[in-house]
């Protein structure tokens, strides 16, 4: 067994410490140390990063004749970036999964205290959550998992964007959620700040966890033994820690995630397969529909009131012409 200190041999100065690695620590025979040093490119047009702010020149206020100095351009890491620190921190996404929207916890919730089925999906709501856990090797032996949500409200986000852009962005909302969600987990476990200056950059980051050694005579017997029958408790991917991390809410009231700033292109990277689910010309124009209401048989702008109405009384909505037909066919069936 023997100490080792990651920041005095990585000291802070000269690199940026990943995680929980500015700690000493006694590595016993069975465990290795494995340490990895990342560089990411500073150049926002590699890909890693991206400007969050731009550099500001000191100046005076000729109103206020107060000064302003100088600030740095700060930079942000994109989820290219924070994918390569993921790899090299042994990092494994474990769980995701599509959660409720809080829009929709909301309907929910008048469903069950009105008795009343509506059937989901027949409502003009598009907003996405996920859930996203991973799996966080530590310097300590242990195996951290990190939590994170991330809900997109569309209405908020597709605000400013072309009809081009709105079109793109819902194409691959539950992506750009879900990729959302694992950016804000692998931020967590790995201390990531919300931006770094461009001599921060240029400092390789370390990431440092504990796994087998294999050298170890032990340790490689009980390795060949169960290669083929349970290698999940040799290298100890099993969870030994739980650390839940709590969505904030976004608003203006809260803290602004550097992230957020990020072109959602840097989300879309072709990985990502919609179900190919045919769905009926009213469906397929009801999923541009961003603003307005319109009725689902002709597809005629209707008031808010007249839509609340007909999803009422008819389950679906229409302009007051094709209510009164829907009227007169179930007055038919009544017969």
């Amino acid at each position: 067994m023997y100490e080792l200190s990651i920041s005095k041999k990585y000291p802070p100065a000269d690199y940026n410490l990943l995680g929980n690695t500015d700690v000493l620590v006694e590595v016993p025979d069975i465990k290795s140390p494995v340490i990895q040093s990342i560089r990411l490119d500073p150049d926002p047009k590699k890909g890693d990063v991206y400007i969050h702010q731009k550099e500001k020149k000191e100046y005076t206020d000729k109103k206020t004749n107060e000064f302003h100095p100088a600030t740095p351009a700060l930079y942000a890491l994109t989820k290219n970036g924070l994918g390569k620190l993921a790899d090299k921190a042994g990092i494994k996404m474990i769980l995701s999964e599509h959660v409720i929207p809080t829009t929709c916890q909301k309907c929910v919730a008048v469903n069950q205290n009105s008795g009343r089925v509506v059937q989901c999906g027949n409502c003009r709501n598009k907003d996405v959550a996920y859930h996203v856990k991973i799996s966080v090797p530590q310097l300590t032996g242990e195996i951290l998992t990190v939590d994170d949500t991330h809900e997109i409200i569309v209405e908020n986000t597709i605000q400013g964007m072309t009809d081009k852009q709105k079109a793109e962005f819902m194409k691959h909302l539950p992506q750009i959620c879900e990729a959302k969600a694992l950016n804000g987990a692998i931020r967590t476990a790995l201390h990531i700040k919300g931006t770094y200056t461009l001599e921060e950059l240029k400092k390789p980051f370390v990431a440092a966890y504990l796994v087998p050694n294999l050298n170890h005579s032990d340790v490689k017997k009980a390795a060949i033994e169960n290669m083929f029958q349970s290698s999940q408790r040799v290298f100890g991917s099993v969870p030994s820690v739980e650390q839940i991390e709590t969505r904030v809410p976004e608003s203006e009231h809260s803290a602004i995630e550097a992230a957020d700033g990020e072109n959602y292109d840097n989300f879309i990277d072709g990985t990502y397969k919609e179900e190919a689910i045919e769905e009926p010309e009213e469906a397929q124009a009801a999923e541009v529909r961003t603003e307005d209401f319109y009725c689902d048989k002709c597809g005629r702008h209707i008031e808010e009131r007249v839509w609340n109405y007909s999803i009422e009384k008819f389950s679906m909505p229409l302009c007051y012409q094709c209510q009164k037909v829907a009227r007169n066919e179930q007055k038919g069936g009544r017969r």
